[in-house]
């Protein structure tokens, strides 16, 4: 914490900028019908594209994606997570201000349904973060989240021979 409070004191640092990025995991199955992927429940308000989240400060993403195998297997399926990978355009240093949930314990599965991934916040190739509280991103670092997954709802061997194939040849799931 003493190098982020240092870094937010410092005239070094540079211009000032702050942005709010929405990014969501994925929900719950449902009986009858597979959990949403990067969802946020229970308003189903989705991130802003990276378009704009890039033309409103010197940021660059990376990487957003669906993250494989992070939703909890079941009759149906939870809904997916997301990679992020983010950093700023001439790799200087920044803050995250982190308040990420589902970080320690796993969206819990229903009715004989797997759990769903916890998620994961870290400095690429690096350190886990905290998912709470002030941070320092160093020069030339990315920080990268691994959003959880939904649970699942009902038994994996229920689930239909055609749907699971489905979810392997999108890349959803790799087994």
């Amino acid at each position: 914490m003493d190098a982020a409070c240092n870094f937010a004191r410092s005239s070094t640092a540079g211009s000032r900028y702050e942005i709010l990025i929405f990014n969501s995991g994925g929900t719950g199955a449902r009986p009858g019908q597979d959990g949403m992927s990067a969802t946020g429940f229970p308003s189903g308000v989705r991130a802003m594209p990276i378009e704009v989240v890039e033309n409103m400060g010197p940021v660059v993403i990376w990487r957003k994606e669906l993250r494989p195998d992070s939703c909890g297997a079941g009759k149906w399926r939870g809904g997916l997570g997301q990679i992020v990978e983010l950093g700023t355009i001439d790799e200087s240093p920044f803050l995250l201000f982190a308040m990420f949930d589902r970080t320690a314990h796993p969206a819990c599965g229903r009715m004989g349904g797997e759990d769903g991934k916890v998620g994961i916040v870290r400095v690429k190739h690096g350190e886990t973060l905290q998912p709470k509280g002030v941070q320092l991103i160093e020069p030339g670092q990315r920080l990268e989240l691994l959003l959880p997954g939904g649970g699942g709802f009902g038994e994996k061997a229920q689930r239909s021979a055609i749907l699971r194939e489905q979810d392997k040849q999108a890349g959803l799931i790799s087994g």
